[in-house]
C-alpha cells in the first residue's frame, strides 16, 4: 500500500433480554488500539440505555476500555460506534531484529533467545502448552526455515494452508488440537493454533480481535482475530494465519491478550433468570 485512504466502520452490538434486567458494571472493548499506521479520526459511542456513567481506562494489557455502568431497568442493551481512520502506508517487513534474538544450536537449527528481562516480562505469553504434536509440526517447519521472517511467513502460510477458514458462530475457541484435526477452524481457533505453535517453541505471542478489511476476509461484518508474535527489536509483529500472511495496515486492532477469553468486546452481567439474545453487525467502507 503505497497512499493514504479513508476507513469508515460502523459497529452495533445488541443485547435484548427477555424480560426486563438490572445491568451489573460492563467493560467494553472497542476502541482502536494506538498504532503509528493509522490515525482515528472520528470516534462516536452511543449507548442505550443511558448510562449513570461512563469511566474510560487503559487494562492491565494496555487496552482502551470503557466501564459502563446503570441505574435503570431495560430490555434492549446496546453499543453503537462509528469510526473514521486515516490508514497510511506501511511495510510489514520493515524492522531490524535485535543482534543475538536470532541464533542457531548445535545442530545448526534455528532457535531465538530473549534475555532474562523479557522473559521475566513476556511470561504469559510464552505459557507453553506441552504438546508434543504441536512441537514437532512447529519444529518441523523451522527445520526448513532460512530465518525468524523466513519461519514466520512460512508457519503463517501453512496454516492457512492446511486448515480451512471457516466463519463460526459459536462462541468460545477450539483446542488447537481439535482445529489441526478438523482441517479447519474460524479466524480465532486459527489464531490460537498458530499461537500455541508458537509458544511450543519458545516464541512470545499473543491473540488480537479487532477489525480487518480484506475483499477476501467475510469478518468485514464481523470483528476479526489475528495474531502478534515479539521478536526484540521488530516489537510485536502482526501475523494473520486466516489470509497466511503478516498482517497490513487495514487490521486495526481493538483488544489484544495473552488468552483469547479476555479479548472479548463486551463482558459483563446482569440481575435475572431471564435469557439474553446477541445480535451485531460490522460495516467496513474504504474510501
Amino acid at each position: 500500500m503505497n497512499s493514504e485512504h479513508l476507513l469508515t466502520i460502523h459497529h452495533l452490538t445488541q443485547y435484548s433480554y427477555d424480560q426486563e434486567v438490572m445491568l451489573n458494571p460492563q467493560k467494553v472493548l472497542l476502541s482502536p488500539s494506538t498504532r503509528s499506521y493509522y490515525k482515528v479520526l472520528s470516534y462516536e459511542s452511543m449507548i442505550s440505555p443511558s448510562p449513570q456513567g461512563i469511566n474510560y481506562r487503559m487494562d492491565m494489557e494496555g487496552n482502551l476500555c470503557q466501564h459502563i455502568w446503570f441505574d435503570q431497568p431495560t430490555k434492549i442493551f446496546e453499543i453503537d460506534i462509528k469510526t473514521e481512520l486515516k490508514i497510511l502506508p506501511i511495510n510489514p517487513f520493515d524492522f531490524i531484529l535485535d543482534n543475538g534474538f536470532e541464533g542457531s544450536n548445535e545442530e545448526g537449527e534455528l532457535n531465538f533467545n530473549y534475555s532474562k528481562k523479557e522473559i521475566d516480562f513476556l511470561a504469559p505469553y510464552l505459557k507453553d502448552p506441552q504438546s508434543d504434536l504441536l512441537f514437532n509440526k512447529t519444529k518441523n517447519i523451522k527445520a526448513k526455515a532460512t530465518g525468524t521472517v523466513s519461519f514466520l511467513v512460512d508457519i503463517t502460510a501453512e496454516i492457512h494452508d492446511d486448515c480451512q477458514h471457516i466463519i463460526r458462530h459459536e462462541s468460545g475457541v477450539w483446542n488447537p488440537e481439535k482445529t489441526l484435526a478438523e482441517k479447519k477452524g474460524s479466524c480465532r481457533d486459527l489464531s490460537w493454533l498458530l499461537i500455541n505453535m508458537l509458544r511450543s517453541i519458545g516464541l512470545a505471542s499473543r491473540f488480537v480481535s479487532g477489525y480487518a478489511y480484506n475483499p477476501e476476509l467475510e469478518e468485514n461484518h464481523e470483528l476479526h482475530a489475528w495474531v502478534e508474535v515479539f521478536c526484540p527489536g521488530a516489537g510485536w509483529i502482526g501475523l494473520d494465519p486466516s489470509l497466511g500472511l503478516l498482517t497490513d495496515a487495514y487490521h486495526i486492532p481493538l483488544a489484544i491478550s495473552y488468552m483469547p477469553e479476555l479479548t472479548l468486546p463486551v463482558s459483563g452481567s446482569y440481575g435475572g433468570q431471564t435469557k439474553s439474545h446477541l445480535k451485531s453487525y460490522v460495516a467496513i467502507k474504504k474510501r
